[in-house]
């Protein structure tokens, strides 16, 4: 079986369910990994466990003084560094390198430029939106010439991201559209959509700008003002902005309607008993103050998979896996009155609960489950190599 080495910047990025799963589910390709930092800080990188068994190697043991300067200066690797990377590889007979995050990417173009091997480099969000801006257009440059200039393809995870990419200065025809799914097999149960008197929302990400929270408190504000109040939201999640989201909503009197339930373990029961418990998830991402946008959150297409109903907004690659009206509910970004509304359309309707978050589940496991992407992402390697 052909290896494939899964790049990382650090081994705590195992646990974002996101990389996780593209390592754990190969078909045909026996998966690698090397990654430059140890670290295994809570929640740090992602919610999930890793549990693959396979060969790796820790860049970060017994690195020399001069190894740490390199990274914490230039970020680069040193040349025996380098020469670790090429003995794993051939000691593995590694077919093909897969780095993740196009930012991650460039610490090594060291070891990219002398590879005897094609490589890619998955995209994620942030490493294309926001990055480029970096340090007065610095992060256009690094990407240019550390990471589209020496691997063989890159991939999107969408055409919006394709376009911004291109814009960086991606030449087009290295460009790959390809969304790496979810395990949305595990996610399905058969959904009870009940007549209720209180109705369940919930959102599960992590608490930072792009996910929107602050847009969804003005909207809740809204609906509340206007004489809606049979709601209760459940936000599940941990991030830097957790203790300012708290004071918003403890100074404008949503106590009663919003609680903080903490970051859940990817997988987990509690996590499933939480979709299996809610009536509407809510996720309307936005871009952030500093150009963050999303790649395809994770969580919406779990929540779809799970058959709930979702709305969100029309922002990077969302539009893509939410068709408005049939699998989901879109609104533009700060939009308060048209989020407010489509909140209120699914308080009231039980019916149109049941319709939207029906379709969302037989859209999801038939065109964006882990497994079927998995084969298009081995078919990709093949091509390449």
């Amino acid at each position: 079986m052909p290896g494939v080495c899964h790049f990382l910047r650090k081994s705590s990025q195992l646990r974002a369910s996101f990389i996780n799963n593209q390592i754990n589910n190969h078909i045909n390709y026996s998966p690698h990994i090397i990654y430059r930092l140890n670290r295994e800080k809570l929640y740090d990188g992602g919610y999930a466990d890793f549990k693959g068994e396979m060969e790796e190697l820790d860049l970060n043991r017994r690195q020399s003084y001069w190894e740490k300067i390199l990274y914490s200066g230039p970020k680069i690797l040193s040349q025996i560094q380098v020469k670790k990377i090429q003995s794993f590889l051939q000691d593995k007979d590694v077919q093909i390198a897969h780095f993740h995050y196009g930012t991650d990417c460039g610490i090594f173009y060291p070891s990219i430029k002398s590879l005897k091997i094609p490589s890619l480099v998955s995209f994620y969000g942030y490493d294309i939106s926001s990055f480029p801006q970096y340090a007065f257009g610095y992060g256009t440059k690094y990407l240019k010439n550390r990471v589209f200039s020496k691997v063989s393809a890159v991939l999107a995870m969408s055409p919006d991201m394709k376009e911004d990419l291109i814009r960086a200065g991606c030449p087009e025809e290295k460009i790959i559209v390809h969304y790496y799914g979810t395990d949305c097999k595990n996610f399905y149960h058969k959904h009870d959509y009940l007549e209720k008197e209180q109705v369940n929302i919930f959102t599960l990400s992590t608490l930072c700008a792009k996910k929107g929270h602050l847009f969804q408190f003005k909207a809740i504000e809204k609906l509340i003002k206007s004489g809606i109040s049979n709601f209760y939201f459940r936000i599940a999640g941990s991030g830097e902005l957790e203790q300012e989201l708290k004071k918003y909503v403890k100074q404008n009197g949503l106590s009663h309607h919003i609680s903080f339930i903490g970051a859940l373990k990817y997988g987990s029961i509690e996590m499933l008993e939480e979709f299996k418990s809610a009536d509407i998830f809510l996720h309307p991402s936005v871009t952030a103050p500093n150009g963050d946008k999303e790649g395809i959150p994770g969580t919406i297409i779990e929540a779809m998979s799970s058959g709930l109903p979702v709305i969100s907004t029309i922002h990077a690659g969302i539009p893509y896996v939410i068709k408005s009206n049939k699998t989901g509910i879109l609104v533009k970004e700060w939009d308060i009155d048209a989020l407010a509304f489509a909140i209120k359309r699914l308080i009231s309707s039980r019916a149109e609960r049941e319709k939207l978050g029906l379709e969302a589940q037989r859209y999801s496991l038939h065109n964006l489950d882990l497994h079927t992407k998995e084969k298009e992402l081995e078919n990709i390697y093949d091509s390449i190599i």
